[in-house]
């Protein structure tokens, strides 16, 4: 009976080192859904021009389009995506070689070479265009260059409605290359202390750098769940603030320290899943 008491009154002591979870609601930045990130890089996007004063019209006016809602959605400078064109009759400018070539010449760091094709017929619907993009990223660890395709109609009945029309195709191309943000619940480790409450106040007003002050208080715990709780959080900020190499290694710590699965697992998989996509 006393070794079943010792054993119960033990196991009181663990569960009461616990730490509580309280969860955050966050909105958080994702890639675009072509895999492709612009966020703090410069663009450019050239189309080719030829002959044709019409096919002229579409491509510069998709190219502007583009443009304009990469810019919107990124929110850089008016202008800020530059836009270009070269002959077609020049070359072929659709492989690497090229548009690491395009991307020196217009000082930027992604480019988007724009191949708009009209069909020579009229539907109800509009103009048929197919569309051919490519893409290279000279700050991409995959040295690769991308190509998207799709048809598509321009909406237009005269020259200003061909402009207009066009603009819109390249509003709507730009929606798979537009940061993706999605609702996402995140778990942060307290005690009932003041101290953890007030980190746990700022980690929900997202000041992730004035609740880390407060955790970082707790790394020399006599507690060695205080001191995994505090790495923990930490993990969690540091993922908040974009550095996930940090992230990795203060996750890694609270682990060595004291494990808490239910907790460390799943921002060990989102860590993961964002070390994969840099």
């Amino acid at each position: 009976m006393k070794r079943l008491i010792s054993i119960f009154l033990f196991a009181s002591l663990l569960l009461s080192c616990a730490p509580s979870r309280h969860a955050i609601h966050v909105e958080m930045r994702h890639p675009s859904k072509s895999g492709v990130d612009l966020t703090g890089k410069i663009v450019a996007i050239v189309y080719y021009s030829g002959d044709d004063t019409r096919e002229n019209t579409v491509s510069e006016n998709i190219a502007i389009g583009f443009a304009e809602a990469i810019e919107k959605d990124y929110s850089t400078a008016q202008g800020s995506v530059g836009v270009y064109s070269v002959e077609r009759k020049s070359g072929d400018y659709a492989v690497k070689d090229s548009l690491v070539n395009l991307v020196i010449q217009t000082d930027g760091d992604v480019v988007f070479l724009l191949d708009a094709d009209l069909e020579d017929k009229n539907t109800a619907e509009g103009i048929p265009v197919k569309v051919n993009l490519y893409c290279y990223d000279g700050l991409d660890k995959s040295d690769a260059m991308k190509k998207f395709t799709g048809n598509t109609v321009v909406v237009a009945a005269t020259q200003e409605e061909l402009g207009e029309g066009s603009v819109t195709v390249g509003d709507r191309l730009a929606d798979s290359f537009k940061v993706q943000w999605k609702h996402e619940q995140y778990s942060i480790a307290y005690y009932d202390s003041i101290r953890w409450y007030e980190a746990l106040e700022r980690a929900e007003q997202y000041d992730w750098k004035g609740a880390m002050d407060i955790w970082f208080e707790f790394l020399d715990s006599s507690d060695v769940m205080k001191r995994a709780s505090a790495e923990y959080n930490i993990a969690v900020a540091c993922y908040m603030l974009g550095d996930m190499d940090l992230a990795d290694e203060w996750l890694k710590r609270s682990v060595a320290e004291n494990d808490m699965p239910t907790l460390t697992e799943a921002l060990r998989k989102r860590i993961d899943i964002r070390k994969a996509a840099m």
